[in-house]
């Protein structure tokens, strides 16, 4: 029997607790600062806001009161943001903490595919301008917003925005590999879970093979923090894919601010909370 679609509002609640849901398992309860850069983000377009400088500035407050839990490279940008009011144009390594922070930008146009790509590569080069980062980046949330759209095939559109971009042939290359890998490959590539490339490589191939979110995000988090940015970008996809329900309410009840999330989850995607 076909499996029913979740409704939207479970999809995007799926979305926004399986982000904070893989990073909890990935890293248990310490300050999660790369989180709370996407929720500022969440709500800045939740409330209808699109103003990168504005997110930017919020960004640099955020670091400055409290930086635990942000990445060496996200803080490295977010100083010279202080500094020179501008983002860097050049430098801040590869790092896999962006495509978590642009996850959001999925859910708030998943129906409008240019728009999308268009905020996602610009929200993650406001830190990370290395093509790498910033199209795999973009690479995540196409296939997020399939899911969101209550569609189940994404691979040919990712491939599809990378093709007409310029994007390195290596990303282009991860994604080619997704339909054909088997997970014991996958696990014995020289993998790198926090690094952008790979942490997209591996986080679509769960979304595309693995049919069970609990087992799919416990291989994905392992109980270690330098998977805590596979886990959320896995846990988003996996959530959005299969909805809430599919989340376990063990891991859900363990989340701070679960209210907060869910009504984000309804603002960015401009429906009713439940």
């Amino acid at each position: 029997m076909p499996r029913l679609l979740p409704a939207l509002s479970s999809r995007a609640e799926g979305a926004i607790l399986g982000l904070a849901a893989g990073r909890w398992l990935a890293a248990g309860d310490g300050p999660d600062g790369e989180l709370a850069l996407a929720l500022i983000l969440a709500e800045e377009l939740g409330a209808g806001r699109v103003d990168l400088r504005g997110v930017a500035e919020r960004w640099v407050e955020r670091h400055h009161s409290d930086n635990r839990g942000i990445g060496q490279e996200t803080a490295g940008a977010l100083s010279h943001i202080a500094r020179h009011g501008a983002p860097p144009r050049q430098g801040a390594g590869r790092s896999a903490d962006p495509l978590v922070r642009c996850i959001p930008v999925a859910l708030a146009m998943f129906d409008s595919p240019r728009n999308l790509v268009s905020g996602t590569y610009h929200v993650a080069a406001l830190t990370h301008p290395d093509p790498a980062v910033t199209w795999s980046a973009v690479a995540l949330n196409v296939a997020l917003a399939r899911f969101l759209q209550g569609k189940r095939d994404f691979i040919a559109d990712v491939l599809e925005v990378l093709r007409n971009n310029p994007v390195p042939e290596e990303l282009l290359g991860a994604v080619r590999s997704v339909p054909l890998e088997r997970r014991a490959e996958l696990s014995a590539a020289e993998l790198s879970p926090a690094d952008a490339v790979g942490c997209v490589r591996a986080a679509l191939w769960l979304a595309y093979h693995e049919p069970i979110l609990e087992r799919g995000l416990r291989w994905a988090a392992e109980g270690r923090a330098d998977r805590r940015a596979l886990a959320g970008a896995a846990g988003a996809l996996l959530g959005a894919r299969d909805g809430v329900e599919s989340l376990p309410e063990s891991w859900t009840a363990s989340l701070t601010g679960l209210e907060s999330l869910r009504h984000l989850a309804a603002a960015l995607v401009r429906i009713s909370p439940t």
